[in-house]
This record gives C-alpha cells, sequence and structure tokens, in this order.
C-alpha cells in the first residue's frame, strides 16, 4: 500500500512537472508572439515616422513653391523686396542636401514669343546668381524659361500681366 502511495505521489508529481513545462513553453511562445507584435508595432510606427516626415517635407516644399519673385515690366533684376524670398528658398535648399531647385523663369503675353523666353530666361538666371551669392551650388540650380506659356492670369490688364511676370521655384528632391 506504501508502494501504491508513493507511486501515486510520483506521478502526481511528475505531472505537475509536465504541466509547468508545458504552461512555461506555452508561454514562452505567447511571449515570443508578443515581442514579435511590439517589434511589428514599433517598425510600423517607424514607418509611419518616416512616412510623415516624408509628408511633412513635401508640404513645406508645396507651401515654398507659393513664394514666387515678381519683376517689373520688361525688367529681369531682382528688386529688394524679394530678396527675403530668395533668401528662404536658399535656406531650405541648405538644410536639405538632396534638394535640386528647377528656377522657372515667366513673362505676361505682351512681347513676342521669342522675346518672352528671352526674358524669362534673364529672370531665371538673375534668381539663380542671387541664390548662389547665398550659397547655393550652382549644380543644384536650373534655370528654364516659360516665356508666356504658364499664366497665372489670364485676363488682360496689368493686374494680371503683374502676376505673371514672375520666376517659380520647384524644388524636388534628387
Amino acid at each position: 500500500m506504501k508502494k501504491s502511495v508513493l507511486l501515486t505521489l510520483l506521478c502526481a508529481t511528475a505531472l505537475a512537472a509536465c504541466s509547468t513545462t508545458a504552461t512555461k513553453t506555452a508561454d514562452t511562445g505567447d511571449q515570443s508572439a508578443a515581442v514579435k507584435a511590439a517589434s511589428a508595432s514599433v517598425a510600423s510606427d517607424k514607418m509611419s515616422a518616416a512616412e510623415m516626415e516624408a509628408r511633412k517635407l513635401e508640404a513645406e516644399r508645396a507651401e515654398l513653391a507659393k513664394k514666387s519673385v515678381y519683376f517689373g515690366f520688361d525688367q529681369y533684376a531682382v528688386d529688394a523686396k524679394y530678396r527675403d524670398v530668395v533668401k528662404q528658398h536658399s535656406d531650405f535648399i541648405a538644410a536639405h542636401a538632396t534638394d535640386t531647385v528647377m528656377i522657372q523663369g515667366n513673362a505676361d503675353e505682351r512681347g513676342s514669343r521669342e522675346y518672352n523666353l528671352a526674358l524669362g530666361q534673364k529672370r531665371a538666371e538673375a534668381v539663380r546668381k542671387a541664390l548662389t551669392l547665398l550659397g547655393v551650388a550652382d549644380s543644384r540650380l536650373e534655370a528654364v524659361s516659360f516665356g508666356s506659356e504658364k499664366p497665372r492670369e489670364t485676363c488682360h490688364e496689368e493686374r494680371c500681366w503683374a502676376e505673371n511676370r514672375r520666376v517659380d521655384l520647384q524644388h524636388k528632391d534628387k
């Protein structure tokens, strides 16, 4: 009888040990799954942070693209009141080492197509020169002219012509 009690006790101890091991294994499996889920969440958060940073950068570029340099009739020298706009573009370029900028010269509809293309190019080159004087590498800049091909306003009066005599700066990542 003592043998049967002892045998029962031994079996109960063995079963208890097995169930503890099984529970520990299951817990470890659960922990492993939890660690994997947490890692995936962290990776997802990092991706979200990267995506958020990219969206923020695009929003900054879009906001900066709204800041044009305007010119008087038949003029292509950067007026002192627009030097601050050029400086803002320069600072942004300096802060973003992979940015390149397309400097787009525009003219109003008055004048021939050839004249407006040449005037737009002179305006773009004037802004390009102002940016290089502020320390922007010339290799990061491209000056092009659209002449009167890309008007913002289409009416035939001074307020529209004044809006179309401008240089736009389009920032993009290499």
